[in-house]
Parts: structure tokens; sequence; C-alpha cells
């Protein structure tokens, strides 16, 4: 079991990485606290200083980070957060 702030670092870690691969100064944006995870958002430094529209990234999916085990999950762009939850609820309880 991770807490919140484990996840944090987890999300930081993450977009670490991904900051490494687009040479784009990132940062997180939003995140949604779960009773059984933390699902993060994120998007340019600059987006988020400035809301300026073309500075905002394209293909930044939203992950979530499981609060019993520290995985990371990306979700997709294609649908609304709540549908990747929803497909994500329901593998967890798979038996």
């Amino acid at each position: 079991m991770i807490d919140r702030k484990q996840a944090e670092r987890l999300a930081e870690e993450y977009l670490t990485k991904v900051q490494d691969e687009i040479k784009i100064p990132i940062k997180l944006s939003k995140k949604i606290n779960l009773p059984y995870g933390w699902v993060f958002f994120y998007n340019s430094k600059e987006y988020i200083e400035t809301e300026n529209i073309s500075s905002a990234l394209l293909g930044n999916a939203p992950f979530i980070i499981d609060a019993a085990d520290g995985t990371l999950t990306l979700f997709g762009t294609a649908h609304p957060v709540e549908f990747y939850l929803q497909e994500y609820e329901q593998s967890r309880h798979k038996p």
C-alpha cells in the first residue's frame, strides 16, 4: 500500500521521463483522489502558466497510480477520463 506522497513522487518520476523524451518542460496540472489511487494530469509548464492553447501538449494522456502497489497505468485520450476509470475499475476487480 502506498500513500499520496509516494504516489506524487512516482508521478513526478514518470513526468521526468516524459519530459526527457519530449524536451519540453512539463508539470502536473490536476489530480483526482480516489479510494483506490490517484489520477494525474499534466501539460506543458508554459500552458499551465499562460493557458495559451498553442503551448498545450497533444497526446498527454492522464494516468493512474494504484494505491495498492504503486502501479502506473496510462489512460487514453480518445474518451473522457470517466471512460478509462470505468475500464480500470472493471479490470482491477476481475478474479
